[in-house]
């Protein structure tokens, strides 16, 4: 569970931060949490400069001259988030906090889907491993459709989800974090007030799918996206690596996921 009040795992004051998917949403209010905590400075990364233009521009308002940077960076070329990597340690000594954030829905496309919602947090995972400050922390943005067919029309959207967790699992596992030091978590919000499901049917496997899709979103009064950066602040200086959170209707609940022994029922010898 988390640590007690006054034993934080980590103080974000002074720190650096990288967010992908940073520029709008979920991901921009985690920057602006940030920095009112006292982070030193945030990279915010996405792939519409205009929004990520827009987005330093916002924090710089709220915060202060040089203490948000925007990085175009595609999550799906390794290169790219290496050298975002790079240039964050080359130019501030280190980097403590990754947040891997960029996700999409696109049924319509398996490939970019996966790329973006897991193969990209995995890359970014990775990537801690060489550049992360020992120290760091890793938090990865699933869903609760990471637990569940939340919405059974978005198929590949749960699998990336899911997929998610099991890679937090797997880096932050105790027995990995004894070698890295570095905490690896998972949030994994319910319906936020974002524009990721708020697509043209055409992103959906067909019309008919998609106009359910988005009838299942908005069937929930959506949450703040400054619920879920709360939530986040408080992840990073507080949760245990390999730990999964959810935020649920402005409520941040930690999640105990059951073992396979506890929850199997013998059905036949063979």
């Amino acid at each position: 569970m988390a640590s007690t009040e006054g034993s934080k795992l980590m103080d974000v004051k002074g720190k650096i931060a990288l967010i992908t998917g940073g520029a709008t949403g979920i991901g921009l209010a985690m920057a602006d949490s940030l920095l009112a905590a006292g982070l030193k400075k945030v990279y915010i990364s996405g792939i519409i400069d205009k929004d990520g233009e827009k987005a330093v521009q916002e924090m710089t308002k709220k915060h202060g001259e040089n203490r948000s940077v925007y990085k175009h960076l595609d999550v799906r070329n390794h290169q790219q988030f290496e050298d975002t990597f790079k240039e964050i340690v080359s130019k501030e000594g280190g980097c403590d906090i990754l947040i891997n954030n960029a996700g999409l829905v696109n049924e319509n496309d398996l490939q970019l889907l996966m790329e973006v919602n897991l193969f990209g947090v995995m890359r970014g995972c990775q990537l801690a491993l060489k550049y992360l400050n020992k120290g760091g922390c890793v938090m990865c943005t699933s869903s609760l459709s990471g637990f569940e067919a939340y919405c059974p029309y978005l198929i590949a959207y749960n699998a990336s989800k899911h997929g998610v967790l099991g890679a937090v699992k797997s880096y932050g596992h105790p027995e990995l974090f004894a070698e890295h030091n570095i905490r690896y978590m998972s949030i994994a919000p319910g319906v936020t007030d974002t524009t990721i499901c708020a697509l043209p049917p055409t992103y959906h496997f067909n019309e008919e799918w998609g106009k359910k899709g988005v009838a299942a979103f908005y069937s929930e009064v959506p949450q703040r996206t400054e619920s879920v950066a709360k939530a986040t602040l408080y992840m990073i200086e507080n949760a245990p690596t390999g730990s999964i959170w959810v935020v649920m209707k402005n409520q941040l609940f930690a999640v105990t996921l059951p073992d396979r022994e506890s929850c199997q029922k013998k059905v036949m010898d063979l």
